[in-house]
């Protein structure tokens, strides 16, 4: 692994880069709140193959915060990340990083293909946002992380913080999430700018999204339930299908909103990307070779 420091202005970004430099390259993003090692599992089945790019949004990780957090400064931090690799790159994003990898997808021609883990997409409408369990969650972690942050506790209370919290499935998180990956959101918690999690910042990112726009690359989106507090829901895959009719959209049963962290589900998630980044690829080269 190669850890980078990319400029966008006067902004510092945090990024790195596995695998071999002339291998076709993949441009992980994470969601808010998180950092770029959430990817970590993803890319050691990646890095063999593919030229694998992670990058650390402002304000996240360690990349320098920000004087303000809109959806044009995530999108542009982005595309310093795809000026750097070069050429035409393959997205994968989370949550926020899949709302930035679909936005980029509508207008820029360095995209090769997106793969979209539960996008927020439409929850920049009020009364979704409103209905969304994503309204609390955040109100509830930019609060504590502000006094966490005037008064740092031991690593442990962020640990246990995220380990102990419910989740819709049953039971708290730990049962359901991986150890590395509470582990690595305790580490990003830490670090986060809170004020990208306030609910107006967040609200305004999401509402810039040109919901209609179609997507102007091959495209695949995964999904959890709603019940479950997934941010991607089943009025919504109806929505976006009218401007994207060959859009795929799987969805995973028992699932919430981050289905590569999950136990009983990365396995599958990480075999869902790596045929679609196959198949995009292999597309790709016999349109090559006509």
């Amino acid at each position: 692994m190669t850890d980078l420091t990319l400029a966008n202005g006067s902004i510092r970004l945090a990024a790195s880069v596995d695998g071999p430099m002339d291998a076709v390259p993949i441009l992980l993003l994470h969601g808010a709140s998180a950092s770029r090692d959430t990817w970590d599992e993803a890319k050691q089945e990646l890095m063999d193959r593919y030229c694998v790019w992670t990058l650390d949004f402002r304000g996240h990780g360690h990349s320098d915060r920000a004087p303000n957090y809109d959806l044009a400064g995530y999108v542009s931090d982005a595309e310093i990340a795809l000026a750097a690799i070069g050429r035409p790159a393959i997205l994968v994003g989370h949550s926020l990083g899949a709302c930035v990898a679909g936005v980029l997808s509508q207008v820029n021609p360095n995209v090769r293909a997106v793969f979209l883990e539960d996008p927020p997409w439409f929850l920049g409408r009020p009364e979704e946002w409103a209905r969304s369990i994503f309204s609390m969650l955040f109100s509830i972690l930019s609060m504590r992380l502000t006094k966490w942050q005037q008064e740092p506790p031991p690593f442990t209370s962020y640990v246990e913080f995220l380990s102990n919290g419910p989740d819709r499935l049953g039971g708290v998180a730990r049962d359901h999430i991986s150890a590395r990956h509470l582990l690595s959101h305790a580490s990003a918690i830490q670090r986060v700018d809170p004020r990208c999690l306030r609910n107006d910042s967040l609200k305004e990112t999401l509402s810039s999204i040109s919901t209609e726009r179609p997507f102007l690359c091959p495209a695949k989106l995964v999904r959890g339930e709603e019940r479950f507090g997934a941010a991607f829901w089943d009025e919504h895959a109806v929505s976006l299908l009218e401007s994207n009719p060959h859009l795929e959209i799987v969805q995973y049963k028992q699932c919430g909103h981050h289905p590569h962290r999950m136990q009983g589900l990365e396995a599958r998630f990480l075999s869902d990307l790596q045929d679609f980044i196959a198949k995009t690829v292999s597309g790709a080269n016999a349109v090559s070779k006509r």
